[in-house]
């Protein structure tokens, strides 16, 4: 079984396995792969901070991986699978997207409307995170989840494209003095979800 030592922050995490998907007409990467872990902690992390990180002279993205139900027979725990993406090839984006079961790109799928939020302090809750995305003035928040003991949230918006400046406007903003790190939820909105917006938040006490 092949191991791969991935650094984030001050600790290292070690993959249980790891996959670079290749072209077998040219030899080449095909611009991504997958990084499993030993449990679902380790692979949040591994996407909070290595999201944006320079592998070479490219930028990364990490996501969670979704198998086909062929996979999953073979691989029960593949929830702890993450799929790391050269974010400077959309085709391998899309392809990554094709080989894990998803329908399409994220960022070309208007069902796509929730913004996820990493590298959260844990003291970070729901009110506060909600003031910070409403602060933004993109679009209508429809629901805020926070995973506080984990460090991370999400955030999803009445449309696809008020998610998307969301996203745009919000990666690196500062939070409790640490940046947070946004990409696209690892799921598309289903269809029928009730679409409400919320009421603005309460405003924070500062003496």
């Amino acid at each position: 079984m092949m191991q791969l030592f991935m650094p984030v922050s001050q600790h290292i995490l070690l993959a249980r396995d790891a996959r670079v998907m290749w072209d077998n007409k040219t030899g080449r990467s095909r611009g991504y792969g997958f990084v499993s872990f030993r449990n679902q902690q380790e692979a949040e992390t591994a996407i909070t901070e290595m999201t944006g990180k320079w592998l070479g002279s490219r930028q990364i993205r990490c996501n969670w991986a979704t198998k086909t139900n062929a996979e999953e027979k073979q691989e029960t725990d593949n929830h702890n699978a993450v799929v790391l993406t050269n974010g400077g090839s959309s085709n391998a984006a899309m392809e990554a997207n094709q080989d894990t079961g998803s329908k399409e790109n994220p960022e070309n799928n208007p069902d796509f409307t929730t913004v996820y939020v990493g590298n959260l302090g844990h003291e970070v809750n729901r009110d506060e995170l909600h003031r910070h995305f409403y602060n933004l003035g993109v679009g209508a928040i429809e629901e805020v989840r926070v995973q506080q003991e984990k460090g991370f949230g999400f955030i999803r918006y009445s449309t696809h494209g008020e998610a998307a400046l969301a996203i745009q406007m919000a990666n690196g903003l500062v939070v409790r003095g640490k940046p947070i790190k946004c990409s696209w939820g690892n799921k598309p909105t289903p269809p029928g979800t009730s679409s409400k917006p919320l009421p603005p938040p309460i405003a924070s006490y500062q003496p």
